[in-house]
């Protein structure tokens, strides 16, 4: 099993916590609210990506940035999160493990990701909720702390992994994004950083069907297999990026629970919109015309 795995918690675990009325449980739906009000577990609070992001041109030109500390210490609080919380985030898709890594990065290092998401919790045919959304019980007093150096990475240092032979510099996104016969909204250019490596980060969840998002990780043997396959070092940096630094946290998360030290681990938070923006960044893009 993982290292970690009390950072991965299962539907089963999360229905007794929930059947428990235990007092210090905050549930958090990281979902589209639309989505949310079509069905969401019990109790569960709804945020959504503009929630823990600065606005635009404050201070990055750019979207898709984390909080600062301030800012994310009264978003937490405005959930009813406080210091000693049992935070459980759930998602549709893969957005937990991008606040997981917000929450890790301002000092909450035991919030845990449901097995699954929302999907596992319908499976297991668990009761789930309708269009009137769940307001926080009270206001918390998280006090946040950080940010956790290392734990974000700016572009400074994808260029020093050009170099840097401790650094392993990869790519998280789908292929159609890696080789440039597609651009996500949001980003300026296509292509990728030339001297990336490509691992989807699909690669560390379970396969499901075509059209559907995979929510649940693989097991520690099946990512074991990933990280041999690939060739990632756990004496080496682990430097990720995708679009916007969402997916990215899938792979942190998943070294995370394999036990690998977190001092190695970095998210660069701007990821391709950051460095698409800038024009004098190189790109490799073989689908370009």
């Amino acid at each position: 099993g993982f290292e970690r795995a009390e950072a991965l918690i299962t539907v089963q675990e999360l229905k007794q916590l929930i059947d428990a009325k235990d007092p210090k449980l905050v549930l958090i739906a990281v979902a589209k609210p639309v989505s949310y009000r079509a069905g969401y577990i019990p109790g569960a609070v709804n945020v959504w990506r503009p929630d823990y992001e600065p606005k635009e041109g404050e201070p990055f030109p750019f979207g898709g940035m984390m909080l600062g500390r301030k800012d994310f210490e009264e978003f937490a609080r405005r959930l009813g999160v406080d210091n000693d919380s049992k935070v459980v985030l759930y998602d549709e898709k893969y957005d937990a493990t991008r606040l997981w890594w917000g929450f890790y990065m301002y000092g909450k290092t035991d919030v845990r990701v449901l097995d699954g998401g929302y999907q596992a919790w319908k499976k297991a045919g668990y009761p789930v909720k309708r269009v009137l959304a769940t307001s926080p019980a009270k206001k918390g007093n998280f006090t946040a702390k950080g940010p956790l150096g290392g734990w974000s990475w700016g572009m400074d240092m994808v260029w020093r992994a050009k170099n840097d032979p401790d650094i392993q510099l990869w790519d998280t996104r789908e292929k159609d994004e890696w080789d440039g016969s597609k651009l996500k909204s949001g980003a300026f250019r296509k292509g990728r950083v030339p001297w990336a490596k490509f691992l989807n980060w699909k690669e560390f969840k379970k396969p499901v069907a075509e059209g559907e998002a995979p929510t649940e990780f693989r097991t520690a043997a099946e990512i074991a297999k990933v990280i041999a396959r690939h060739g990632m070092d756990p004496n080496k940096h682990q430097l990720f990026y995708c679009q916007s630094g969402v997916r990215t946290t899938t792979e942190m998360f998943a070294l995370y629970l394999m036990g690998w030290d977190p001092a190695k681990l970095h998210n660069h938070d701007g990821s391709w919109i950051e460095w698409s923006y800038y024009k004098e960044n190189p790109v490799v893009c073989e689908k370009c015309e």
